[in-house]
């Protein structure tokens, strides 16, 4: 994790609680009114193998993935979460200039995984 990123519990709270709930686990105060349920965040990791999907995730977030995950139920947060960037360095090596705050965002979820 990165000093300098926007404080990524903060972000989660404001953005992806209502929906997701404060743990994460899908039960936010929302849930229930979507027509389709909101993803587990603490069992993301499980269900990539034990790896936490991060680049999906940011991806996700941003809105450049649409599709089987969520049909059109989740707002893209492009735009709300952009911000001075960083490079995130991506599996294959490559560093990818990011919006701070959707690493920063990344990074709580990636702590947030069930151990």
């Amino acid at each position: 994790m990165t000093s300098d990123l926007p404080d990524g519990k903060r972000l989660y709270i404001e953005n992806c609680a209502a929906c997701h709930g404060a743990k994460g686990q899908g039960d936010g105060e929302l849930a229930q009114h979507l027509f389709k349920p909101p993803a587990d965040l603490t069992a993301l990791s499980e269900s990539n193998g034990g790896e936490f999907p991060r680049n999906y995730v940011i991806s996700t977030m941003d809105g450049f993935v649409r599709g089987e995950h969520v049909g059109g139920a989740m707002p893209e947060f492009g735009e709300k979460l952009a911000g001075r960037t960083v490079i995130m360095q991506t599996g294959d090596g490559i560093g990818t200039p990011t919006p701070a705050p959707l690493v920063a965002l990344a990074d709580y979820l990636e702590s947030s995984q069930a151990k």
